[in-house]
């Protein structure tokens, strides 16, 4: 194995979901081996008490102990925004490293996580097709995947619940939601970026544009304009907890429920430089025409409003 990527945790107010996420990575035989950047985002000009009590909570928890051989805090004394506190985070380690794995204070990964992480982003770093390194499937996948014969397969969507890249990918990103629109207009084929109507991707740049929340509607679109791959492991190696309606941009959503059991070992081998058109189908069987309005108005539509 080269040189072990460095880790990045983002943390905010959720003091609980922290404590469980850095125990989880602790669990990591690579994690005694890794450098841990820690980004805490400061509280709000008009943030309640409870609030700025959760985030001082979360302070003392990332220094409780060395959750890593070496841990590297980055407390922000003011409110950067989930947003710009993600991206910078983001490109400042990857700038300075050339390759990253990311972690959010509601991802509970696998003793494995670290090792496939690694794996991964060594075997395709000289790969430009792929992007993104996923530790997470969906669990309305779970069925067509179950019938891989392969540990890995390449989709297109960017999932960020345990995740990496390197700085060839994300170089090709932007803050400019509007100008990857106007792109993906000229490019065509808008309903392969919502993989068929399931999300609404192209919109929700819209959205993202007038009131920045989601950093991943358009680094999906990124990977889409580029062709991108993401590598998806066939077991998951990470559960986001965040859907118990305490996340900023996870809100209540039974869709994403906690897996029974996660991998392990997940094995980093050739595959086809292609996606799993397969893997799409079953987000469009997972959601009623009801479940994507729904979601459209509590994910993006509700930005329009505010």
């Amino acid at each position: 194995m080269k040189s072990l990527a460095p880790i990045v945790f983002f943390g905010y107010n959720r003091p609980n979901h922290t404590r469980l996420a850095l125990e989880s990575l602790s669990k990591n035989e690579l994690a005694a081996e890794s450098t841990l950047y820690i980004y805490v985002d400061g509280p709000k000009q008009n943030a309640s008490e409870e609030t700025k009590n959760a985030i001082e909570e979360v302070k003392k928890i990332v220094q409780e102990v060395n959750w890593c051989k070496e841990v590297i805090l980055k407390i922000s004394p003011h409110n950067k925004g989930m947003f710009h506190s993600n991206i910078d985070g983001i490109t400042e380690i990857v700038q300075k490293y050339g390759k990253v794995i990311l972690m959010e204070d509601d991802n509970i990964v696998s003793s494995g996580f670290l090792q496939y992480m690694n794996d991964a982003l060594d075997f395709y770093e000289n790969e430009p097709q792929v992007m993104h390194v996923s530790a997470f499937t969906g669990p309305q996948q779970q069925a067509e995947v179950d019938k891989l014969t392969q540990s890995t397969y390449f989709f297109y969507h960017t999932y960020t619940w345990g995740w990496g890249t390197w700085k060839r990918a994300w170089d090709k990103f932007t803050t400019d939601a509007l100008a990857v629109k106007k792109l993906i207009k000229a490019k065509g084929n808008i309903q392969k970026l919502n993989m068929n109507g399931t999300f609404e991707f192209y919109w929700g740049l819209d959205a993202v544009a007038k009131k920045q929340f989601s950093y991943n509607t358009i680094w999906h679109s990124i990977v889409f304009l580029n062709d991108g791959l993401c590598l998806c492991p066939k077991k998951s190696l990470v559960d986001n907890i965040g859907h118990d309606g305490s996340g900023t941009n996870c809100k209540a959503d039974e869709l994403y429920k906690k897996n029974d059991e996660l991998a392990t070992y997940i094995p980093v081998m050739e595959i086809p430089l292609t996606y799993n058109k397969a893997i799409q189908n079953c987000y469009v069987k997972s959601r009623s025409l009801k479940y994507r309005f729904i979601f459209f108005i509590k994910h993006y539509a509700r930005y329009f409003f505010r």
